[in-house]
């Protein structure tokens, strides 16, 4: 159904992945730090609290399907009776240490013991802007029923602050059936084109990997963090979808020659809703970190606005949403 990762102890992005041309080398990181301009630097308060304004969430659990956008890449998803989060991070700073880092400079719009009753939660790699283990620690504390599905070699760590029954992982094109009161979805694990890294010696010991969630009636997909692959876009669209809803990453894109590979652009997001056949979408992965990329940090929200006209679709399609803001199949806000 899907590529095949590579693996010979670590794995790898496979050769089909035309797009991928490797992590940048210290020519390219010379190249960025010496060379380029970096745009990316944030304002204060303030401003941040007009152009970012945090809400409170007003989870939507009537609709078949709701999404509520909680920072970065962490998303609460409501599906037909059933609900699950995506790499869901609260830390302050995302990093090894607490005191340096990326800093989060929009806050959580909830705390952990302000969300609703959840099932499940899906990882896309261990990168520490999208796997925080304190987060997982926590949930898994309130939800002691909660399920983890991660990538292949994901599970060890997750072992800490969950049972052994209720953490499984998966690699491209393998699914697991989750049922909660008579309600079933099949969870899929999906290619993404990216890497694993978490210290210094394991980089992609673990593999990396979006997800789709599927219904009765309704589907939800979960980019995670992923270059431009257009053939397992296309095939994420002919074999599972289309999708109802999806959370698509639009930031930490530039410059292009050092993050190409491992982070699409708005451009690219645009092509991803179609390709993967997208009914709407949410725009995650920007406005919460600096994530040492160089762009303006409200480029990828205007820039994506301008790539959703020029193919010929509406804000009601494919747009950003403000932190805790929640859309729905129905194109409304709340």
């Amino acid at each position: 159904m899907f590529a095949v990762p590579e693996y010979d102890g670590r794995y790898g992005n496979p050769k089909s992945f035309t797009n991928w041309p490797g992590l940048p080398g210290l020519k390219e990181l010379f190249k960025m730090w010496f060379l380029t301009k970096n745009n990316g630097s944030v304002p204060g308060e303030e401003v941040l609290n007009k152009t970012l304004p945090v809400q409170k969430p007003v989870f939507d659990l009537t609709s078949k399907i709701s999404a509520t956008w909680l920072g970065h890449a962490t998303v609460f998803v409501h599906l037909e009776e059933i609900n699950f989060i995506t790499d869901p991070v609260w830390a302050d700073r995302v990093s090894p240490f607490s005191f340096v880092g990326p800093k989060r400079y929009r806050e959580p719009p909830c705390k952990i013991e302000e969300l609703p009753d959840i099932q499940f939660g899906v990882i896309s790699h261990n990168h520490y802007d999208h796997y925080d283990l304190d987060a997982i620690r926590d949930l898994s504390t309130r939800f002691p029923k909660m399920k983890w599905f991660v990538p292949k070699g994901l599970r060890e760590n997750i072992l800490k602050y969950t049972q052994e029954n209720e953490v499984f992982e998966l690699v491209w094109g393998e699914h697991i059936t989750v049922t909660h009161n008579d309600n079933s979805v099949k969870v899929w694990s999906v290619p993404a084109q990216h890497w694993s890294l978490r210290w210094l010696f394991d980089k992609n010991k673990s593999l990396w990997s979006g997800w789709v969630v599927e219904g009765p009636s309704k589907k939800f997909y979960f980019a995670g963090d992923t270059g431009y692959v257009t053939t397992e876009f296309e095939k994420i669209g002919k074999n599972l979808g289309p999708f109802d809803l999806s959370a698509i990453p639009i930031g930490a894109y530039a410059p292009r020659f050092f993050m190409t590979g491992q982070h699409i652009d708005p451009q690219e997001a645009v092509h991803v809703h179609k390709l993967v056949q997208s009914k709407k979408s949410m725009a995650i992965h920007w406005g919460t970190y600096p994530m040492g990329s160089y762009e303006p940090y409200m480029e990828p929200k205007t820039w994506l606005q301008e790539e959703v006209l020029k193919a010929n679709l509406t804000p009601a399609d494919f747009d950003t949403v403000n932190h805790g803001e929640t859309i729905t199949e129905r194109q409304e806000k709340t």
